[in-house]
């Protein structure tokens, strides 16, 4: 997915997915489509590292930057 996805959900109506890319937008209320990409969006997060471990891996490669290791 190369787009940014925003989700919203509201009290009083049923959620939406925005989903913008370079010079496009798109506001999505169809159910499916809005399902689909919180589905994505779920299946995206469980692969993602940690806070911890994401900011670990930050750091070393900070390290590796400033000491000229590529």
């Amino acid at each position: 997915m190369q787009s940014l996805l925003t989700l919203m959900t509201f009290e009083d109506s049923a959620p939406v997915a925005y989903v913008e890319g370079f010079q496009t937008g798109n506001l999505m209320d169809d159910p499916a489509l809005v399902s689909a990409c919180q589905t994505a969006y779920s299946l995206a997060l469980s692969d993602a590292l940690s806070q911890q471990e994401s900011l670990a891996l930050v750091r070393a490669a900070a390290e590796e930057h400033a000491h000229g290791h590529h």
